[in-house]
């Protein structure tokens, strides 16, 4: 029984360290291999049909989508995994994260030599999605912060004479990830046949910014009725560059918030170490008691969510 924990630890760790290596430093390596592979996985998603791959699944893997899709929020886990430039597949991001949480309850049980004290650590299991929405929330960002860019240059190259397919095409060889990789993918769309009414919705289904449906109705209705479509671009990417001013103000008057609830996040684990660090029996009652590591798993949970609520009150929409 011990030579079979030893071997479930040791495999559990080695999966969790994978985890932590695809979800912190392998997006970071080569990001010329990930706007390539981003760019193969777009043609899955779209817009108002299920995931779905051009491709064909060997049995093992399509009965592990299914199984990943009886999650709650498992269907749409590919989507948010591809918005946060992640090239994992969703029943492998799912069994590392598994295998994360198995790993520390695991290593926590052979420390303290309680594997009901060290149920809490399964909340490790948790950390691999909220880098995921993390990395989904950073990208998107990108993503808004580029698109005044990217509509500049498609108006200069529709003022130079040329169709707005091309200029999708320069300005997803000319710009980074994630507007030139979705620019790319949308040319590449239009190439292949496809409207480009419905290339843009698949765009907008893809990448979650709310200045994109503007650019989508003003192509659409370019398309269908005509007009300049070049001054339109241009008057909206005006418009997204002075709300992007006024919210970098809104930014500035919200700091002390966002500080705040940083503070109060770091200020209890800040505590808890400088007690131990003083006068460790202090603190040994939080795991060497029975009811200890429930108050602890407790109080851990309560400065979560008044971290949420914090950051949620700091956070004004502009």
């Amino acid at each position: 029984m011990t030579m079979f924990l030893y071997v479930a630890v040791f495999v559990a760790t080695v999966l969790a360290l994978e985890g932590i290596y695809l979800l912190f430093i392998a997006g970071r390596a080569d990001q010329a291999t990930v706007k390539r592979r981003l760019g193969t996985l777009a043609s899955r998603f779209q817009a108002g049909a299920a995931e779905s791959s051009i491709l064909r699944r060997d049995e093992a893997a399509g009965a592990l989508e299914d199984l990943v899709d009886i999650i709650p929020g498992g269907s749409n886990l590919g989507l948010h995994l591809y918005r946060a430039g992640l090239t994992i597949s969703p029943p492998r991001f799912v069994l590392l994260s598994g295998a994360m949480g198995l790993a520390a309850w695991l290593l926590a049980s052979v420390f303290l030599n309680d594997p009901v004290r060290s149920l809490p650590f399964l909340a490790a299991a948790a950390l691999p999605t909220i880098q995921m929405l993390r990395l989904e929330r950073k990208r998107m960002n990108a993503f808004e912060a580029q698109f005044p860019g990217a509509l500049e240059l498609l108006t200069r190259a529709l003022r130079a004479g040329n169709s707005l397919t091309f200029g999708l095409q320069m300005a997803g060889e000319e710009l980074p990830d994630p507007v030139g990789t979705e620019f790319q993918q949308v040319a590449e769309e239009i190439k292949l046949g496809k409207s480009v009414r419905a290339s843009l919705d698949n765009l907008q289904y893809r990448i979650n910014v709310p200045d994109l449906p503007f650019f989508v109705t003003a192509v659409s209705i370019q398309t269908t009725t005509g007009g300049n479509l070049a001054e339109i671009l241009d008057n909206l990417g005006y418009v997204i560059r002075e709300r992007f001013k006024l919210y970098g103000k809104v930014r500035a008057l919200t700091a002390m918030g966002r500080a705040s609830a940083n503070l109060l996040a770091v200020w209890p684990l800040v505590m808890v170490g400088a007690l131990y660090a003083v006068n460790p029996k202090y603190i040994e009652p939080l795991w060497t008691s029975e009811s200890g590591p429930y108050m602890a798993l407790t109080a851990f949970i309560l400065v979560v969510i008044g971290y949420f609520v914090c950051r949620r009150m700091a956070k004004i929409k502009v």
